[in-house]
């Protein structure tokens, strides 16, 4: 892995950890007796999760395993990359040699399973088979494996299931075991999902097999029904012995990045205005008869023209910077999943490059549009060249590059390993959605809706690793779309903070309810993968809600929580300034709740609503919980000095991923502020400071409001010394354990 230069050394620390910490967690197959394993592996979008259990595979075989089974997607073009990487990573094929010494392939790289004689089991080695989530070839799978018969009993068989939220979940029912076959034959709609069906079925034919399943969108995987069994297909797959949160790989640029404190100055994101969602969702096309320099009439919007001229740009720029030349380099165009759709978008950009490349060999020049765009769209990139030859470079890309439609109707595919130099356009929906890697992705443009959570992450190519071109990455996207994306970074961390506890008190998932606040009209997943899921009342413990939309549209409301904020602080009194702002300490409960009923938010408030905070806030503290406060109010050296309720600090900087959303507010480090030690006794190994801790160690007794301050500027605010945002920090609380949020209705244990 080092050799081949795409891997430094932490990274493959980090993987050796990583992949030893799920290997502990997998049923010995070396022991005695027959055995079923069921676990979970969480990583991020496009983070590794494949590097992760390919070392997995490596050293479960290692261990003892023989049969290793990977269950990838429902589509051909990721189970054949995944098919590929497999044998190039983990059988150890190469161009140079195509054998593979201790293994036998049940699979190829464009044949799925196909049924063989199972005698082949008899070989001495380890087996693979990739295999596509598809019934058809499942069942061909279940064949096999009946046919083998006692042959499984030998093979410890470890069955991975790749994107496991996808196809893998039960949507429907159960036959109830009690009933006997006579009595149940006629109730066909008890039984589960097909595709569920068919893997719980693999599983009970192994005798000895562990089940692991990943995913980066768990949340239909935590809701299945522990105590659910089929009379046929046995138990669900409810991660039942172990679920673990891999860790967030350096380099990674996800939600945070985008949408979150550390998107503060990165200027990734571009408005599409509703004027030009419209037009891409017409179903009439018109090629303009003359040639034109901006965008022809009736073919490509201009948000859309602006983003394909970026990745022309984008592409020039990489050609000419250290260890890029010759990478793959993709622009993501995800507007509709209808392949009707996709088809008349893809046809208008190839018109619309051809259009351009006309007028250049007609001798018009482009130099004005590109110019524009560097100023507009690239501003603060360090380019490597002078303008004028990024110019020429970047008219050469957009000669070169290739517009493909992936869907089912088209048939094209990356082909990464066949042509790795070159600029594509890939338009498309489904199969963009979920698991196939774009490689150097740096432009997307972005207009597919959905308000499920698990989709709408999946659907976020643009989340991995762009190590040496991070400051290329742009989204195009609409208002309402980057404002859901801000709410997931407060639902995904709840999730993430949720797994890291589960896996410190050493408790298995069954053990303990994974909670996940419900912000909004976001759906965590599709209902009929919901399981036991239930909305509960709300509680708040051990959580951060703040403030990521404010009324910025309404000065009124902006002026009465200046005034509110400096009536709290005078009231408190006192204060010490410490790094970072100043600290207020001892306030009673009924002041904050006070402050919280009054603060006034803007009118689409999602994950901020201070009535039912202080309600909650005033029901813990009549239970001698929450009633001892601290007051951090957040300043900046940077910002322009201001004077709040007789404190003098420095505004601080967030500025607007969406018309009214500030995106995440809290900075991790104020939750610690006023705790033994302060928010350096709560770092990671690698210097982030971790806010999940910090609201574990705080006493049930002890809330802290922070304030922070605004500079107005950058959101466009005038006449008003700040813009007040505000956050808790909250402990947690004894109706932590069985109340707040998503509940999947377990024992608490």
């Amino acid at each position: 892995m080092l050799s081949n230069g795409r891997w430094k050394p932490d990274q493959v620390a980090s993987l050796d950890a990583e992949s030893f910490r799920v290997l502990r967690h997998l049923r010995d197959p070396l022991s005695n007796g027959f055995f079923s394993g069921r676990g979970l592996v969480v990583g991020y979008v496009q983070s590794g999760k494949t590097a992760n259990y390919t070392a997995v595979a490596a050293r479960a075989v290692d261990a003892g395993y023989r049969l290793i089974i990977v269950l990838s997607g429902i589509h051909d073009s990721l189970r054949n990359q995944t098919q590929a990487r497999l044998e190039r990573e983990l059988v150890g094929l190469s161009e140079e040699s195509w054998e593979a010494p201790g293994w036998t392939l049940l699979t190829g790289r464009d044949a799925d399973f196909a049924p063989t004689d199972a005698a082949i089991l008899q070989r001495g080695g380890a087996f693979l088979a990739v295999i596509k989530k598809n019934t058809h070839v499942l069942a061909k799978l279940i064949e096999f494996l009946q046919a083998a018969g006692a042959l499984v009993e030998d093979l410890p068989a470890l069955v991975i299931d790749d994107e496991a939220d996808q196809a893998s979940i039960n949507t429907r029912g159960n036959r109830d075991p009690a009933i006997s076959d006579e009595e149940d034959a006629s109730d066909k709609a008890s039984a589960p999902s097909p595709t569920n069906r068919l893997i719980r079925t693999i599983l009970r034919l192994l005798p000895r097999v562990s089940y692991v399943a990943y995913t980066a969108t768990p949340f239909a995987n935590i809701f299945i029904n522990p105590q659910a069994l089929d009379s046929e297909a046995g138990e669900d797959l409810f991660p039942r012995d172990f679920a673990l949160q891999l860790p967030r790989p350096d380099g990674y640029t996800g939600t945070e990045e985008l949408f979150g404190v550390a998107a503060q100055g990165r200027d990734m994101l571009r408005p599409v205005l509703e004027d030009d969602v419209q037009r891409l969702r017409t179903t009439g096309r018109r090629r303009s008869a003359g040639l034109i320099v901006g965008p022809a009439e009736n073919l490509i919007p201009t948000s859309l023209s602006d983003a394909f001229l970026t990745f022309c740009v984008a592409g020039a720029v990489r050609e000419l910077r250290p260890g890029l030349a010759g990478q793959p380099h993709t622009m993501l165009v995800h507007v509709s999943s209808r392949t009707a759709d996709q088809a008349r978008i893809a046809g208008a950009l190839k018109d619309q490059r051809d259009i351009w490349q006309g007028a250049l060999q007609q001798g018009q020049s482009l130099d004005g549009l590109f110019r524009g765009i560097i100023r507009s769209h690239l501003a603060g990139v360090e380019l490597p060249a002078d303008e004028s030859d990024i110019i020429a470079r970047a008219c050469r890309v957009m000669g070169g590059l290739e517009i493909l439609e992936l869907n089912s109707v088209a048939g094209e595919n990356l082909e990464y390993d066949l042509h790795p130099g070159r600029h594509l356009v890939a338009v498309g929906g489904n199969r963009l959605s979920r698991g196939l890697t774009l490689e150097g992705l740096t432009v997307s443009y972005f207009l597919r809706t959905t308000n499920m959570v698990d989709t709408l992450l999946q659907m976020a190519r643009w989340y991995g690793f762009r190590t040496g071109y991070e400051d290329l990455v742009r989204v195009w996207t609409t208002d309402g779309i980057a404002q859901w994306f801000t709410e997931l970074a407060l639902v995904e961390q709840s999730l993430r903070d949720s797994l890291r506890s589960l896996a410190r008190a050493g408790r298995r998932p069954d053990e303990m309810a994974i909670r996940l606040r419900a912000h909004s009209g976001l759906l965590l997943t599709a209902r009929n993968k919901s399981g036991l899921s239930t909305e509960v009342r709300d509680s708040w413990s051990g959580e951060h809600p703040q403030t990521v939309m404010l009324p910025l549209g309404n000065p009124d409301r902006l002026a009465d929580n200046w005034v509110l904020t400096e009536r709290l602080i005078s009231s408190i009194g006192g204060g010490r300034q410490i790094a970072g702002g100043w600290l207020l300490q001892d306030a009673p409960p009924e002041i904050i709740c006070d402050y919280l009923r009054l603060y006034r938010t803007h009118d689409d408030v999602i994950a901020f609503r201070g009535q039912e905070l202080a309600d909650w806030i005033s029901e813990r503290a009549g239970t001698g919980e929450l009633v001892n406060w601290s007051v951090f109010v957040a300043g900046s050296r940077e910002g322009a000095e201001i004077k709040i309720g007789g404190l003098l600090t420095g505004v601080v900087t967030r500025s607007r991923t969406s018309s009214e959303s500030i995106g995440i507010l809290i900075d991790p480090r104020h939750e610690g502020v006023d705790l033994p030690g302060g928010p350096d006794a709560y770092r990671r190994r690698n210097g982030n400071y971790d806010a999940e801790s910090m609201r574990a160690a705080r006493p049930p007794t002890e809330g802290l409001l922070i304030v922070y301050p605004l500079d107005p500027s950058p959101l466009g605010i005038g006449e008003i010394d700040a813009v007040i945002a505000v956050a808790l920090s909250l402990p947690r609380t004894s109706d932590g354990a069985s109340t707040s949020i998503v509940n999947r209705g377990v024992a608490d244990g």
